[in-house]
């Protein structure tokens, strides 16, 4: 869901409400949303500012966007990203075979030794099982798969909160594995 919603209008803000709302009717299961906050670098913020703009041609423009980073380096400045964890469907055999792997993980761990992989087969049949149902949610709730980073990120901010933490990574860094919303 897009972190922008500060600068659209109050209808624009009422139409993603009620895409956000079909989308929530939808989902079946134990579906978790998140909003949360991440702190937004203020040189991102500066550089998005003078993109596409010739700061040779315009002196006083560069001395605006120095200025303007020096005053949001004194600002707690964050932002707002929404995701979506939900449940992909599981036939007995696969929670069978799931429970199984838990447990040599879990005995792994104990006996030092790295976890065995999950097999790529059943990452692209979760990723297609993941696909076919975000193509049943409304279109107005624009969909993106989250990186790995960004997964990694979520799990941290819950036990950061409120104290300074590594910025949110930006899209596309890091492998997609699961849907973010």
């Amino acid at each position: 869901m897009g972190a922008e919603q500060a600068q659209v209008s109050r209808r624009a803000k009422m139409q993603r409400l009620t895409a956000i709302e079909s989308l929530v009717k939808q989902l079946r299961g134990e579906a978790m949303l998140l909003s949360l906050c991440p702190q937004v670098n203020p040189a991102s913020v500066v550089e998005k500012m003078v993109a596409g703009i010739d700061t040779d041609a315009s002196a006083r423009y560069e001395q605006v966007a120095h200025r303007t980073l020096d005053q949001l380096e004194h600002l707690e400045l964050t932002g707002r990203t929404d995701w979506l964890a939900v449940p992909l469907k599981t036939s007995r055999s696969q929670a069978v075979a799931q429970a199984v792997r838990a447990a040599r993980a879990e005995i792994a761990l104990h006996l030092g030794l790295m976890p065995a992989r999950i097999p790529a087969r059943e990452e692209v049949e979760r990723l297609t099982q993941a696909s076919e149902l975000a193509s049943t949610w409304p279109s107005q709730v624009r969909l993106r798969p989250a990186s790995e980073a960004e997964i990694l990120w979520i799990y941290g901010h819950s036990t950061r909160r409120g104290l300074i933490e590594p910025l949110l990574a930006e899209p596309g860094q890091g492998g997609a594995r699961s849907c973010a919303v």
